[in-house]
């Protein structure tokens, strides 16, 4: 005889399944559905639009302002070797898109090959400079340079008047810079190409447009973190905002890092190079692990949605997606764009778009998502009984599903199809 299984058993079974069922849902992530391959790309902007080797990019953090996506030129339209510039994609990605080109008149000492930028929530930009001396002197007078995005002064104040453009602050403490990411107000994060380490600059309070009073800045060079570049690629970071862990892409060493932004002691003085500073300080002991170190060439573009971490390879154009949840870091997938030796910079949109720049072609292309009614397995555009049927019998293995049926099954986006998937299709129904 049979037995039945007691009430209680089946309390602490449902109690299981709903729990899992929760940490499930919870867990899903907009990026995944891309590993699916159900993408389209899009052609965005070109050399038309004032691209000129396009190195990175980001959207502006500001609310009114998020649609707002700001890319950097190494070059300007001038044709000049130094002296980089800027392209704003206003309504970027929408039916009403459109761009605007800029180069301050004194782009070519602080956008010099311009190689990273950081948009900061308090509306500052940051660049960084991929070059020896920002000067074409044959020193070492280089790093990053300050900006206000505010487009009624960003290259437009001072532009001819004897005072040094727009800009509102440069700490030239890094030679061949290569990466850069906002830590919130003035403070940025560099990739220190010249003395292969990363560094925080401190901008402290920004000076009048064009003026020349820098001595209030501060730098904390963490040369534990062993860096490496690759002459001519960007090498991009991004802080975390969860873990509040700073991930480098450390292209010569073809591996990605991970840094804690506030570990380390300090190990020594040092003296700045060709003006004062409030700070330069050497820092040891820095908290920090390798994340990726397999299957990468020249890892170039990164950033951080949720709880996944994308990179871009130049070599290849892969965009590889990982899961920053799981220690370690495990890779989920990659997006083949085809793309060798063009991708450097890599952003993903507020809503989950992907972006990317390839700065050989002089382009910006958008990655979407082809929409896809997860749970909807019969694609009649409509959650119900069959549905959830249809992914039962899939799962006690009593039938089989089509290719489109098994992607719009596999709702959490986790490679497998299984009672979690029927879960979530059920609450589809049930809303």
């Amino acid at each position: 005889m049979k037995k039945s299984r007691s009430p209680k058993t089946s309390f602490i079974s449902i109690c299981l399944i709903n729990f899992l069922y929760i940490s499930f849902l919870q867990s899903q992530n907009i990026i995944d559905a891309f590993l699916i391959g159900n993408n389209t790309t899009t052609l965005r902007g070109t050399q038309q639009d004032g691209l000129r080797t396009p190195r990175d990019l980001d959207f502006h953090k500001d609310a009114d302002r998020q649609n707002e996506l700001w890319v950097i030129n190494e070059n300007n339209i001038g044709g000049r070797n130094h002296g980089g510039s800027t392209v704003t994609y206003y309504n970027a990605g929408q039916d009403n898109q459109w761009a605007e080109y800029r180069k301050d008149s004194w782009s070519g000492h602080f956008m010099h090959t311009a190689s990273a930028i950081a948009i900061s929530e308090n509306g500052t930009f940051a660049n960084t400079l991929d070059c020896q001396d920002a000067n074409d002197q044959g020193g070492y007078f280089t790093g990053s340079s300050l900006w206000d995005s505010d487009t009624s002064i960003y290259a437009r104040v001072h532009q001819n008047d004897g005072m040094l453009g727009s800009h509102i602050d440069m700490i030239h403490q890094s030679p061949y810079s290569e990466g850069i990411a906002s830590a919130g107000g003035n403070v940025y994060w560099l990739f220190d190409g010249y003395h292969n380490a990363i560094c925080k600059y401190d901008f402290g309070a920004p000076h009048e447009e064009g003026g020349d009073d820098h001595s209030d800045g501060s730098v904390w060079m963490h040369s534990d973190v062993a860096v490496d570049r690759v002459a001519g690629l960007s090498s991009h970071m991004e802080i975390d905002p969860v873990s509040g862990w700073l991930y480098i892409a450390d292209t010569g060493n073809e591996r990605i890092l991970r840094m804690d932004p506030n570990s380390g002691q300090f190990a020594q003085n040092l003296n700045p190079y060709g003006e004062p500073l409030a700070l330069y300080w050497r820092m040891s002991g820095t908290d920090l692990n390798i994340v990726a170190d397999t299957d990468l060439t020249y890892p170039t573009g990164l950033d951080i949605y949720e709880d996944r971490l994308l990179v871009s390879d130049y070599a290849n154009g892969d965009i590889i997606v990982y899961d920053i949840t799981q220690d370690p870091v495990v890779e989920l997938g990659r997006i083949e764009t085809g793309l060798s030796n063009e991708i450097m910079g890599l952003k993903v949109s507020p809503e989950g778009a992907i972006w990317f720049v390839c700065a050989n072609a002089n382009e910006l292309y958008q990655i979407t998502i082809t929409p896809i009614l997860m749970g909807d397995l019969n694609g009649d555009g409509n959650y119900n009984l069959l549905d959830v049927l249809l992914s039962i019998q899939f799962v006690m293995g009593l039938s089989e599903l089509e290719e489109d049926e098994l992607n719009r099954a596999d709702v959490n986006y986790d490679g497998v199809i299984d009672i979690f998937d029927v879960l979530l299709i059920v609450d589809l129904v049930l809303d």
